[in-house]
């Protein structure tokens, strides 16, 4: 069913993207503090404290036909609106804040002696990185991932406002939920909730195991 193949598309690519935009600013964040973090933090926390329409709103006066951003992609013949890459872009925005929080937390409970004796043995930031901080911390990363992953797959008020809904385009399970109980269509309703309950069980279960694992590495 579309609904279902363009949510996993949309989750995929969102949190895939998310992730790669927040480690390194929350790595920086946690270990080397820099002129800025403070305005830099309070905008990946942002999307969190607004409802999802707003921000649909304002990413529309960017990327829309008069917006600055939506100009530019003009000229090469290219618009975010109405397509499943503006829904992916309007879910990245949404879920950045819990990766960025969950990285932050991750990387925080790593002992500060770790990064000590990795800088000693002349370990550069990115070594630092990805030899001693995520594989002591991976099971919270995945963790804040399948987090992530989770709210991605249910978006809906911030991606509809972008991609609004065009059946077999951009519907996706949230906006396709929406759309059947206004036509009376419980049945797809039942149907495509029922999808996403049980992705949703499934993927907090491997995060309720992946915080015992980490329990038991303490």
């Amino acid at each position: 069913m579309s609904p279902i193949f363009h949510s996993l598309y949309v989750a995929i690519f969102a949190t895939g993207i998310g992730f790669l935009i927040a480690l390194p600013f929350a790595y920086w964040d946690v270990y080397y503090p820099y002129r800025g973090r403070r305005i830099v933090e309070i905008l990946f926390l942002l999307p969190l404290v607004l409802p999802p329409t707003i921000v649909g709103f304002y990413l529309l006066q960017l990327f829309g036909k008069y917006g600055v951003l939506g100009q530019l992609l003009e000229r090469v013949n290219y618009s975010l609106i109405f397509t499943l890459q503006g829904a992916t872009l309007a879910t990245i925005v949404v879920i950045l804040p819990l990766i960025f929080q969950g990285l932050k937390g991750a990387f925080a409970s790593i002992p500060q002696n770790l990064i000590e004796v990795a800088q000693t043995l002349s370990a550069n930031k990115r070594e630092t990185l990805f030899r001693v901080i995520l594989p002591n911390c991976w099971p919270s990363v995945i963790a804040s991932i399948l987090l992530a992953f989770c709210r991605g797959l249910g978006e809906f008020g911030a991606s509809l406002m972008v991609a609004g809904y065009i059946e077999g385009k951009t519907d996706t399970i949230a906006t396709a939920i929406y759309f059947a109980v206004q036509q009376g269509d419980t049945q797809q309703a039942f149907l495509l909730s029922a999808v996403n309950v049980a992705i949703g069980v499934v993927l907090l279960l491997i995060i309720q195991l992946l915080n015992h694992r980490k329990g038991a590495f303490l």
